[in-house]
């Protein structure tokens, strides 16, 4: 658990030098490494739903992150809709999921609101994809861009994969 902890602090941390390194090779090096970080961060929490339900569950999970990663990125980037104005609810969306999320690290929640919380993280993690994808087709075609919109992208699709990991699990639980 020590572990988790050192590199949830290493990524988030990582997170900051990564994008104040703006552009060029440095910051795409520095961007390799600190998603590695990221991805170790992942593997206990893959490890355990390998093991509680299979290894059928991740695979679920990646296809569903990414086929909503595509889709949204699509709707963004095609339809001509201003997704600005769901930064400001999806702000608020976030700030309850983190405030529940700690509140649950304390609390033991019954199985409704464990299934609610990870809808509700689905829900406002495709929400950010769109906003994500928006602001990228609207964006700056520089290295210091490109970085700073994958460390963001990469965030958003780690958190709806866990989001949806979590769901699943949820109801993998029923095959017994």
């Amino acid at each position: 658990m020590i572990a988790v902890i050192g590199l949830f602090l290493l990524a988030l941390v990582g997170m900051f030098i990564v994008r104040s390194a703006g552009g060029g090779y440095v910051a795409v090096g520095l961007l390799m490494g600190w998603s590695a970080i990221f991805g170790m961060m992942t593997g206990p929490l893959i490890s355990y739903a390998i093991s509680e339900e299979g290894p059928g569950i991740v695979i679920q999970s990646l296809t569903g992150t990414t086929a909503v990663m595509i889709i949204t990125g699509i709707v963004a980037m095609t339809s001509g809709i201003n997704f600005s104005v769901l930064g400001p609810v999806l702000l608020i969306g976030l700030l309850g999921l983190i405030v529940v999320g700690l509140v649950g690290m304390f609390v033991r929640f019954s199985r409704t609101v464990n299934i609610v919380y990870s809808a509700f993280g689905i829900l406002i993690f495709s929400g950010l994809f769109l906003l994500k994808f928006f602001n990228l087709s609207r964006s700056n075609n520089t290295w210091e861009a490109a970085v700073s919109h994958t460390v963001s992208i990469y965030v958003t699709f780690v958190n709806f994969f866990t989001s949806l990991l979590q769901l699943l699990g949820i109801f993998g639980g029923d095959r017994d």
